[in-house]
């Protein structure tokens, strides 16, 4: 790999001063953290696109309530056909059952 003398000097400098043990060490951490930077990137423009289709969805920004999380959990497991334990099916009832009593 062909790198510039004066950028040889700064990461010599910051090897030093960060105290890392060579300048291997250093350029691997520097890949590493530049790839977490572009994931997170990634991530970020991803979650930016998904909420400009809420907001055309009709989604004010504001939280979901349990009930709606409730109600969003129940049609995703329904759409994807999937079925709940029955102990789990009761957990979530008394948990309903409970929350009515509180109000």
């Amino acid at each position: 790999m062909n790198v510039e003398p004066r950028l040889i000097k700064q990461v010599d400098r910051l090897v030093k001063e960060e105290g890392y043990p060579s300048r291997n060490e250093f350029v691997r951490d520097a890949i590493r953290s530049r790839v977490e930077e572009l994931e997170r990137l990634k991530i970020r423009k991803a979650l930016k696109k998904l909420a400009k289709k809420a907001v055309k969805s009709g989604w004010d920004g504001s939280l979901l309530t349990q009930e709606e999380r409730e109600k969003i959990f129940q049609e995703f497991i329904k759409e994807k056909g999937f079925e709940l334990p029955q102990k789990a099916q009761k957990q979530q009832a008394s948990s309903r059952q409970a929350k009515n009593l509180s109000y």
